[in-house]
């Protein structure tokens, strides 16, 4: 599946808006197609460079959209569903999500800084099928993802 993104190539220049790839949704994954979604002051210090990352790189991590693909074992959320997406990804299963210390979660913790995904890979990839690296992701773990109904005010 392709779809647009901005990626990051080189600190301190402008993100470009290209195409990337995605691949087959691994059990857990939920792919979101994002309609708002924020840049908040960690990516901007990744933009400028005083929070290295490997390159190029998506960025953003607060988002919300309609779940537009499951992958296997996700029952939480189902396509159409409109969601939003926390900051803080995490697995739910390591031994700080079963104490309720998802910020510590330890498979985030680890792999978040390399641009990779809780389980040590990606699923993302530029047009011509070079690396692209994940600033952050969401997984279907209740404390990550939440119908948007239930947890955001909806105004007419």
């Amino acid at each position: 599946m392709n779809f647009k993104a901005t990626v990051l190539h080189k600190t301190g220049v402008p993100l470009t808006v290209e195409d990337v790839k995605i691949s087959v949704l691994k059990p857990g994954d939920v792919l979101v197609r994002v309609y708002a979604s924020g840049l908040c002051h960690t990516d901007l210090e990744v933009i400028e460079g005083s929070l290295p990352y490997p390159l190029p790189i998506t960025l953003g991590h607060e988002g919300a959209g309609v779940v537009e693909s499951v992958g296997p074992g996700v029952e939480r959320v189902g396509v159409g569903d409109h969601v939003v997406c926390s900051w803080n990804p995490n697995c739910g299963h390591c031994y700080y999500c079963d104490r309720d210390q998802p910020i510590l979660c330890e498979p985030f913790s680890a792999n978040q800084p390399l641009g990779r995904l809780p389980d040590g890979g990606g699923r993302l990839c530029l047009a011509d099928g070079g690396a692209l690296h994940h600033f952050s992701v969401v997984s279907s773990h209740p404390s990550v993802l939440r119908r948007a109904g239930k947890w955001c005010h909806r105004g007419t």
